[in-house]
């Protein structure tokens, strides 16, 4: 399990919800990111001229979720030439937020998303902390627009793990499954 500290406040936490009071954990977190990516995506409008999108689909029996990714971003040049990205978002009313003093201050979903999945790439490519040498995030790409830093993609096909957990009150939910350190 790689260890995510959630914000106070934070929309989606990492922390399984047959487990309250336990750890949260990366891969819970950005599949969580993931799952209420797509759920807004088909509650809420798009932002006018937007080609953003993701879709998720679940093969019980594997217990894999695929998943494909597209987001519009940008990228920020700083004074020492280094490049980050960063995304807004592309649905109105997102009721996202980051939460305070955890391991992500992203601005917005969409940013949030792009950040857990470059964290979930990184953690693989570390020996230490992927022993059994996984690759569930089979591309992780950012790409610059013929036009500039303003016209960019960030794109990811992940095949993520998920569980169902049963719930101490009943029920079930799908929640991602960890596989790193």
């Amino acid at each position: 399990m790689a260890v995510h500290t959630a914000g106070t406040g934070a929309t989606v936490t990492g922390i399984s919800q047959a487990a309250p009071t336990g750890p949260a954990s990366k891969e819970r977190y950005v599949y969580g990111l993931l799952a209420k990516l797509e759920q807004e995506e088909n509650l809420l409008a798009k932002v006018t001229g937007r080609t953003d999108s993701i879709g998720i689909t679940i093969n019980l029996s594997s217990r894999v979720a695929t998943i494909s990714l597209i987001l519009n971003c940008q990228a920020v040049v700083a004074a020492t030439g280094q490049i980050t990205e960063t995304a807004t978002h592309y649905l109105t009313d997102s009721t996202f937020t980051s939460g305070t003093g955890g391991s992500s201050t992203a601005a917005n979903l969409s940013l949030a998303v792009l950040q857990g999945i470059v964290d979930l790439k990184t953690i693989e490519l570390t020996p230490a902390r992927n022993p059994d040498t996984v690759t569930n995030v089979r591309r992780c790409q950012f790409v610059i627009g013929n036009s500039g830093v303003n016209n960019c993609t960030f794109s990811a096909d992940l095949d993520f793990p998920v569980e169902v957990v049963q719930l101490p009150g009943g029920g079930s939910v799908i929640e991602g499954k960890n596989w790193l350190t």
